[in-house]
């Protein structure tokens, strides 16, 4: 990887590292994994420019700014950001002034389809609080110089799930404030609760609503962070959840009970839900 390095870089003025790790075959098929990774205080004319690079890059601003060029836009991230780039696309860093940052260059079995749905969420940067980012955790196993393999992918994995959880709309999470749905999406939400054991169509929802169908499903979603159909079938796969484990009450009933309109469409539903899991298996683990 040396071939990637430039081996002058003006306005380097302090680097700690570089530190490079060395895989096992395993771990490349399997893991998340670095390739090198350090801690540079750099100043003008500090610039790096490169066309193609397989692997990712993380950068974590300690103290002044760095400015960016990545797929066609420009952006600059300062003290506390964390930026993230697919180096198999054309990108350009620089600083104007005294910086200090943290970085390392990994890859891994999974790693584009992670930072294609963070990158398509939120971008490139990021803030997270000090105790989710792990970055100077990572340069310390990586300056350790030990065998390392999993326990760097798991702090990879952490680093990567905590920034596309950043990304999450409040309205996604389990623990949302529901003080802050609108009162049109709370009624709806409120009726589906009520009468999830009958039939349901979002006409009447957006009737109650006082929304056109279009305006309320697209209001739903924003809130709740799925479609009206999702989100009603998710409430009834959990009430029948509960009635199957709290319960004697037939597979037929229950599914009859939670507004499924045939023990077909239950158990379908229920075994996508559930990797498969039929609702009889489900009880006789759970029960």
């Amino acid at each position: 990887m040396n071939y990637y390095i430039p081996k002058v870089e003006p306005g380097l003025k302090l680097k700690k590292g570089l530190f490079f790790y060395e895989p096992s075959e395993l771990t490349k098929s399997l893991y998340f994994y670095v390739l090198w990774g350090g801690e540079y205080i750099v100043e003008s004319p500090y610039s790096i420019r490169r066309n193609y690079m397989d692997s990712f890059l993380i950068f974590f601003i300690k103290s002044g700014s760095m400015h960016f060029h990545y797929l066609d836009q420009s952006f600059t991230a300062t003290r506390g950001d964390i930026v993230l780039l697919d180096c198999k696309e054309k990108n350009n860093y620089s600083v104007t002034e005294e910086t200090e940052f943290q970085f390392f260059h990994f890859t891994g079995k999974g790693t584009q389809d992670l930072y294609n749905e963070i990158y398509q969420r939120n971008g490139c940067v990021f803030k997270l609080p000090s105790h989710q980012n792990n970055i100077p955790t990572i340069l310390s196993l990586l300056a350790s110089k030990k065998e390392i393999d999993f326990n760097i992918s798991l702090e990879i994995y952490e680093l990567l799930g905590n920034l596309l959880e950043s990304t999450r709309n409040t309205f996604e999470s389990r623990d949302a404030n529901m003080n802050k749905v609108p009162p049109e999406i709370q009624v709806a939400l409120n009726y589906i609760n009520e009468n999830y054991s009958s039939k349901i169509t979002i006409d009447k929802l957006s009737e109650i609503s006082n929304l056109s169908t279009s305006h309320f499903c697209r209001t739903f979603k924003k809130y709740m962070g799925t479609s009206p159909y999702q989100y009603t079938l998710n409430y009834r796969l959990n009430q029948a959840k509960n009635l199957l484990v709290q319960t004697n009450l037939s597979v037929e009933q229950i599914s009859e009970d939670c507004g499924f309109y045939g023990i077909g469409h239950f158990i379908k539903a229920f075994s996508k839900s559930t990797d498969g899991m039929t609702p009889g298996k489900f009880r006789k683990i759970c029960f």
